[in-house]
């Protein structure tokens, strides 16, 4: 319609210049024209007809011309823009084989919580949809140092971050890497549909990420997107192909601060992402589980935590709990040697890892001071002999708990 308007415009401009002085063109009707001779009605339309579709692709052209001067001007705006805060990408997947721990809260039919687009049930892949957010700079360590295209290798696996809240609970085993410029893999995303590991709950089935325990490599695939992988986790080969990912001593995890066992695919998000970060004291045992001691912020900083060491703070996570894990967060000990304030000792946290509620920098909070000056008094604390007297504490407190319950059987027997 746009086009018909225009041609019915340009005609009526070009008519008077028509009859006036004449004009040479291309495509017009081929009978040569006495000058004197006037034209006819079919001559006339189809002269300004020609001349209307010559205007119509200049202004086509101009119209190009300008879109792509608009964009490359843009470009050049975004490249302009502030490098303090860097860019955390997120694949954009559904259940099967994309979302790495063979989840998602978009689960089928009223379950769906959140709609994902790139990959189907079936494993079938779409295009990827990677998204952005800005995340603030560490305090010391440069977590990207630890994520460049040289840190990639064959048979590693990698966290990627997800499309819920962008934390890395995907997981993915690099098959090969192609080639570093421009940045190439074959991978395989990790799927799991099953929790059995861990119990009978079907936490799959209500929808949530699954993080830790024994996953299966999907189908062969590329990527590109660097942005997308957070840090290499730690694995093992497990009975009849499975990938095994667990907990292990040193790391850092996200908890749900909230968790339940009484969760379901109807909690809310609200109460879902609330976390808190604990550092594992020892590795998971199918038996025991595993113990965790919180992490608490220290003053001052944005990124930097240090372990509460009190016996009685410390947590076990037997297995049927395992689900309470959210992600693994990358750390770095601090040496004391990065900077003259930097409290040595302290874990400091990958902030494209943790989330924003952490990282606001606190002046003086109390845990902050007491974290603070915890770290600054006493003795060393060695991890493996902290756990170890925690672990004999409870046994203790068990046995005798049993005892007092078997006493209390035989004294109801010999009444």
């Amino acid at each position: 319609m746009m086009m018909v308007m225009l041609m019915v415009e340009l005609s009526m401009g070009n008519l008077y210049g028509l009859r006036k002085g004449g004009f040479d063109i291309d495509r017009v009707h081929s009978r040569v024209l006495n000058s004197t001779s006037e034209l006819t009605p079919l001559e006339l339309r189809n002269m300004l007809m020609a001349k209307a579709r010559i205007e119509i692709f200049k202004k086509l052209k101009d119209w190009r011309a300008e879109t792509v001067t608009k964009a490359v001007d843009s470009a050049k705006d975004k490249g302009k823009e502030s490098k303090k805060e860097k860019d955390r990408s997120f694949v954009k997947g559904n259940t099967g084989e994309l979302n790495g721990c063979g989840v998602s809260r978009a689960m089928e039919g009223d379950q769906a919580k959140k709609p994902f687009s790139s990959t189907s049930a079936d494993g079938d892949k779409k295009d990827l949809a990677p998204m952005s957010i800005n995340v603030p700079d560490p305090d010391f360590h440069d977590f990207d140092q630890d994520r460049t295209e040289s840190s990639f290798e064959d048979n590693q696996v990698w966290a990627a971050y997800d499309d819920d809240d962008g934390m890395p609970r995907f997981y993915a085993m690099i098959h090969k890497v192609i080639s570093l410029t421009p940045f190439k893999m074959r991978v395989s995303w990790l799927n799991s549909k099953t929790t059995s590991e861990f119990g009978t709950t079907d936490w799959v089935g209500s929808g949530f990420y699954k993080t830790c325990g024994d996953f299966r490599a999907g189908k062969h695939e590329f990527t590109e997107s660097l942005n997308s992988f957070s840090h290499k986790v730690k694995w093992a080969k497990g009975p009849r192909g499975t990938v095994g990912i667990y907990p292990k001593k040193g790391d850092v995890w996200a908890l749900y601060r909230n968790w339940s066992p009484d969760w379901n695919e109807h909690t809310p998000d609200e109460v879902i992402h609330k976390y808190e970060m604990v550092e594992v004291l020892a590795d998971y045992n199918e038996d025991q589980g595993l113990y965790v001691a919180p992490l608490i912020k220290v003053a001052g900083f944005r990124t930097v935590f240090c372990p509460n060491t009190d016996p009685e703070k410390v947590r076990r996570i037997p297995k049927e709990e395992m689900f309470q894990f959210s992600h693994q967060v990358p750390n770095y000990l601090l040496t004391g040697q990065e900077a003259q304030n930097a409290p040595k000792g302290c874990q400091e946290l990958d902030p494209a890892a943790s989330p924003l509620e952490l990282l606001q920098a606190i002046t003086e909070a109390k845990d902050g001071k007491a974290g603070k000056e915890m770290l600054q008094s006493g003795p060393e604390i060695r991890v493996d002999e902290f756990v170890t007297n925690t672990t004999q504490a409870k046994e203790e407190q068990m046995v005798e708990s049993s005892e007092e319950t078997k006493e209390g059987e035989t004294v109801g027997i010999t009444k």
